[in-house]
């Protein structure tokens, strides 16, 4: 089965006041990020990932079904871009695995990173996703500092998304999780 690891950054948290601005997807061993600081370059990576979906049978996320996928079949909406695959297609979204089948103070990706013994290897305490708004504004003016930070931050994001897949692959398959299936709330 080829799984896409999948992750975005946005700038904003609702897709009718903000944009895609990077999107991150990992099918081997390295992730790809593709950045986009304009709404023609929020197509043309919208497309990109139409693409990529067609490589795949499984995506896993963190929190993908409540904010990630929303969030890109509300924008492909705006561009007239089919991702009715993403609809279509088995999903295991490992942040409502984790809410359902451990029992932590936090869920976040971070936190359960950490609690899985997996670090960053950009060190989680440089900027967090909330900062990625602030980095895009910098990045819409031309600082390229910023823009190579918001992509830094997709490609961990989506390297510690593998690292906890594997990490709790067990688990997940003899819960029933690990088949494929379209909502990752089943079983």
């Amino acid at each position: 089965m080829a799984v896409l690891y999948l992750d975005i950054e946005t700038s904003s948290k609702t897709a009718n006041e903000g944009m895609v601005i990077a999107i991150g997807v990992m099918t081997g061993e390295e992730p790809e990020v593709r950045f986009s600081d304009s709404f023609e370059e929020e197509k043309r990576i919208l497309e990109w990932l139409r693409e990529k979906l067609e490589e795949c049978d499984l995506v896993v996320t963190w929190f993908g079904t409540g904010f990630d996928i929303p969030f890109l079949l509300s924008r492909s909406l705006l561009h007239n871009v089919d991702l009715t695959r993403l609809t279509e297609m088995p999903m295991l979204d490992l942040y409502e695995w984790s809410r359902a089948r451990l029992l932590l103070s936090s869920y976040s990706l971070e936190s359960v990173a950490r609690f899985l013994g997996i670090s960053g290897g950009r060190g989680f305490k440089e900027f967090h996703g909330g900062d990625i708004q602030s980095l895009f504004k910098l990045a819409e003016r031309g600082d390229l500092e910023s823009r190579r930070l918001i992509v830094e931050h997709c490609r961990e994001d989506v390297r510690v998304l593998k690292l906890i897949h594997d990490r709790l692959k067990p688990l997940i398959e003899s819960s029933g999780w690990g088949s494929p299936r379209k909502n990752s709330k089943e079983g």
